[in-house]
């Protein structure tokens, strides 16, 4: 049988891609639908027990490692982790002068009128670039202790946007 057991925690090596932050969309895709029709319990309904459990493992294992890497978010949370394991741990205290300021923001997110969210979510989308940015310059240059202070500090950012996004949801059912 073809289907082999990949490092299940490692989402880049079961889809075959470069461990980077930078990954081509296209290519993450492409690497999907070609692992994930090679390992489909469908294809394999005559194979004994043992292999199906086998290709299962498998179709799950790229399932997984898919919904991981799509994500830009999570796609750095794995690979800081595989390149310090640990480090979003060791790394959580942020600068009390950062959490005031995300105190302030996620004020002005809750305050915010209906004609002020669109420059707020503006000025959130471009906060979260830069982060992303920040913590890609930090990965290359194996900072992972900042890119890990980094990463938990655009959570902050994260979840403004999720919060301010909520608020411009159609209430009516």
């Amino acid at each position: 049988m073809s289907v082999r057991a990949s490092p299940a925690l490692d989402p880049f090596s079961v889809l075959g891609v470069p461990h980077t932050l930078d990954l081509d969309p296209r290519l993450l895709e492409q690497r999907y639908h070609e692992l994930s029709r090679t390992c489909h319990p469908d294809l394999h309904r005559s194979t004994a027990t043992a292999d199906c459990i086998a290709v299962l493992q498998r179709s799950a294992e790229v399932n997984d490692a898919f919904r991981v890497l799509r994500d830009p978010w999570e796609r750095a949370k794995a690979l800081l982790e595989l390149r310090s394991p640990g480090v979003l741990d060791r790394e959580k205290r942020l600068d009390p002068e950062f959490l005031m300021q995300a105190l302030e923001l996620a004020e002005s997110v809750a305050t915010a009128e209906p004609a002020q969210r669109p420059a707020l979510r503006a000025e959130l989308q471009q906060a979260l670039a830069l982060d992303f940015a920040a913590i890609a310059k930090a990965d290359q240059k194996g900072d992972f202790a900042a890119a890990a202070r980094l990463f938990h500090a655009a959570s902050y950012h994260r979840k403004a946007l999720r919060d301010l996004e909520l608020q411009t949801q159609d209430p009516t059912p």
